[in-house]
C-alpha cells in the first residue's frame, strides 16, 4: 500500500427513514473510516478496506440511496491533513477509554475505602477491566497511523489491571481472616 492511496466512499441516502443514515455512520466508525466532507469517508487503501466499502456501498443501495466507492491519491499536504484526521478520531477514542478507566480507578477506591472486600466485587472489576481491554483492543485495530494518545491508554490499562490486582491481594487477605 503507498502511503498516499485511499479507499473513498461517497454515498447519498434519502431523509427518511433515519435509521438508515444512522446505522451507516455507526458502520463507518466501527471500521475506522474517516469523515472528509458530507457523506465521503475514507480508510487507507487495503483489499480488506475496499470490500468493506463496497459492502456498504450495497447496505446504501438497499436503503434507496447513491454511492460509489473509489480509489483516490492525494498530494503531501492532503495527505497530512488526512492522517491527522485519523489521529484526531482515534485520540477521541482513547480519550473516553482513559475516562473509563479513571472511572474504574475510583470504584476499586471506593471498595478499598467502604472495605468492600468481596469475591463478587473481584469478578465485577474484572468484567470491566475485561471491557476496558476489549475496548482498547477494538481501538488499536483502527489506529493505522499511531495517534499520540495510544501508548497512553496502554500504560493506564496496566495501571487498571495492577489496581485490580492489588484490590484482589486485599481481598484475599480479609477472607484468609475470616
Amino acid at each position: 500500500m503507498d502511503q498516499n492511496d485511499w479507499a473513498v466512499i461517497n454515498y447519498t441516502l434519502p431523509r427518511e427513514p433515519s435509521r438508515a443514515r444512522v446505522s451507516l455512520w455507526r458502520r463507518l466508525k466501527k471500521i475506522g473510516a474517516v469523515n472528509i466532507q458530507q457523506s465521503m469517508w475514507i480508510l487507507p487503501l487495503t483489499d480488506e478496506n475496499l470490500n468493506l466499502l463496497n459492502e456498504i456501498k450495497s447496505e446504501v443501495l438497499q436503503n434507496n440511496g447513491k454511492a460509489f466507492v473509489m480509489k483516490s491519491s492525494v498530494d503531501e499536504d492532503g495527505q497530512k491533513n488526512i492522517i491527522e484526521r485519523f489521529n484526531s478520531a482515534r485520540n477521541e477514542e482513547y480519550g473516553e477509554l482513559l475516562e473509563q478507566c479513571e472511572d474504574f480507578f475510583k470504584e476499586i477506591n471506593k471498595e478499598i475505602g467502604r472495605k468492600n472486600f468481596t469475591f463478587a466485587e473481584i469478578e465485577e472489576n474484572e468484567e470491566e477491566l475485561d471491557k476496558l481491554k476489549q475496548w482498547y483492543a477494538k481501538i488499536v485495530a483502527r489506529d493505522t497511523f499511531e495517534a499520540p494518545l495510544k501508548e497512553t491508554s496502554k500504560t493506564t490499562l496496566l495501571k487498571c489491571a495492577e489496581a485490580l490486582e492489588k484490590f484482589c491481594d486485599k481481598v484475599y487477605k480479609f477472607t484468609d481472616r475470616s
